[in-house]
């Protein structure tokens, strides 16, 4: 009599992301020194979050969360912008949900923010940024890839999942001495600065991963042009190139990277003659990489034996194929209005995206991205008053992605940048924004295959006969027809003249027994 041998492999299986929320109150009671003016008008308030460094040890997160306070206002009798920056650390810990090998991904964003002056030489900032922590967990699952003895048929399925998952954050330091020019005004300070990574591209070089790209700072400074108060912009390009060490990972294993900004901070350089026209740029990027091991294995979906019963136990394994890269461009326009007078100029345009959402709509096999844009304008009144325009608008981008599912996980990132600005009346401004929709899609499967199978050998099936009728319907699995009547697949199909495992019309079949 023959034993049931059964082979098993082990599967890296995952679990559908968690969302954990948390919120961080951002509050500061500011006293200005004594080289800043007094605050006459408040102009507007920004907060600015970003992610420094993450942890994982034993289900906790721990983290540290940077906040970025920049104050406009205006003083009494001086048409000078002025801007007060500071820098509010938070360390914070959340807890994750029960898994192994937990994935992480922390996104932060402003809730609200308020600003007043309690006095001329105070400020009093209140807001909060909420965190949303995303969360996967990756563990070792058993699998049956073959079964044999006791006349098994089986039934395999190709599986295609993570055998390995190499990943490492890297921290670049930039340091740069940023000249003004010979054209441009010395500086008084700094408004605003922006910093994003651009022309991104990474490749693997002798086991190692190369990343590269460039720094993209945009800066607004205030100045004194031809006696008056004025600002300037300027657009500079840092480079960077990091080789990282990712342990184990060979040339056909997808990688992917994600550079961020955790901090750039301008510092100015007086020369001789008491005049800015240098700045000393400092900037951390914070670069997250991963690597995949992918492979292909067959499963057994289900079994049956042709001597005795047999009851067998499913399980689901939820896994998940190369992430998917997605790149799209969308433009929008938007036009902004003085009611209460007329502009002089327009200093610089920016617009920020907030409340993100994405959804999946498997029966169009479309992603639909909706959020918020703010839509920003620092211009001169006729006064010579600096003045803030600001507008928010609802937007969505629909694109469509093959074969995509309802349990497909998308992670997106929409950064506005190249924003153009028209007046087109002396009271109207129309803004052109482009909104680079960056991130992946990982398409995840959801598979039932066979974890145990008890074959009941003090029984055995009936065999009263070598041959019997079977009336098969249309679209009928000749496998649930061989399970059915405790014979093979290739017996009914040999003894037929079937070429195909389903029935294609309503047929008569004569079902051979196997002894």
């Amino acid at each position: 009599m023959t034993e049931l041998r059964t082979n098993q492999i082990a599967i890296s299986a995952s679990t559908p992301a968690e969302t954990i929320m948390q919120e961080q109150s951002v509050e500061l009671d500011y006293i200005l020194p004594d080289y800043y003016p007094d605050v006459c008008k408040l102009i507007k308030c920004f907060v600015k979050p970003s992610i420094l460094n993450e942890s994982v040890n034993d289900n906790r997160l721990s983290y540290e969360l940077l906040a970025e306070v920049r104050i406009f206002y205006c003083s009494e009798n001086s048409h000078v912008l002025q801007c007060v920056t500071q820098n509010l650390h938070f360390s914070r810990t959340a807890e994750l949900p029960p898994g192994e090998n937990m994935i992480t991904e922390i996104l932060p964003a402003t809730d609200y923010v308020n600003c007043r002056a309690v006095s001329r030489r105070r400020l009093d900032v209140r807001g909060a940024v909420t965190i949303r922590v995303r969360t996967i967990s990756v563990h070792q699952q058993n699998a049956i890839s073959d079964l044999f003895g006791k006349n098994m048929q089986i039934r395999k399925i190709p599986l295609q999942y993570q055998t390995k998952r190499m990943h490492t954050v890297n921290h670049i330091v930039l340091a740069e001495e940023l000249e003004l020019g010979s054209s441009k005004p010395p500086l008084l300070h700094v408004v605003r600065c922006e910093a994003r990574p651009v022309e991104q591209n990474h490749k693997l070089v002798s086991g190692n991963l190369l990343a590269q790209g460039n720094l993209q700072i945009e800066i607004l400074y205030a100045c004194e042009k031809e006696n008056d108060s004025s600002l300037e912009s300027m657009s500079f390009r840092i480079p960077y190139s990091q080789m990282i060490e990712l342990e184990g990972v060979e040339e056909q294993d997808p990688c992917e990277v994600i550079c961020s900004v955790a901090s750039c901070d301008l510092k100015p350089v007086t020369d001789e003659n008491g005049e800015i026209k240098v700045l000393r740029c400092e900037a951390e990027l914070k670069l997250s990489c991963t690597a995949l091991r992918m492979a292909t294995e067959s499963l057994v979906c289900d079994a049956f034996s042709t001597e005795h019963p047999c009851e067998v136990k499913k399980t689901k394994l939820f896994t998940s194929s190369v992430p998917v890269m997605i790149s799209e461009l969308l433009a929008r326009n938007m036009k902004l209005n003085c009611t209460d007078g007329e502009l002089d100029c327009v200093y610089d345009a920016w617009c920020e995206i907030k409340n993100l959402t994405t959804s999946l709509e498997a029966e169009s096999s479309e992603i639909c991205v909706n959020g918020m844009m703010s839509c920003f304008l620092l211009v001169r009144e006729s006064t010579g008053m600096p003045r803030l325009l600001e507008k928010e608008e609802t937007f969505e981008h629909r694109f469509q992605i093959q074969g995509l599912g309802e349990q497909d996980r998308v992670q997106l990132r929409v950064n506005a940048e190249n924003c153009s600005y028209t007046m087109t009346s002396a009271s109207e401004v129309t803004v052109k924004t482009e909104l680079r929709i960056e991130g992946s899609i990982t398409h995840c499967t959801e598979t039932e295959v066979l974890s145990e199978i008890d074959v009941q050998e003090e029984a055995e099936h009936p065999k009263h006969y070598a041959l019997k009728l079977y009336f098969g319907r249309a679209q009928e699995s000749i496998w649930e027809i061989a399970k059915r009547c405790h014979t093979s697949v290739e017996a009914i199909m040999e003894e037929n003249d079937l070429v195909q495992e389903q029935l294609t019309e309503n047929s008569m079949l004569l079902i051979p027994i196997i002894h």
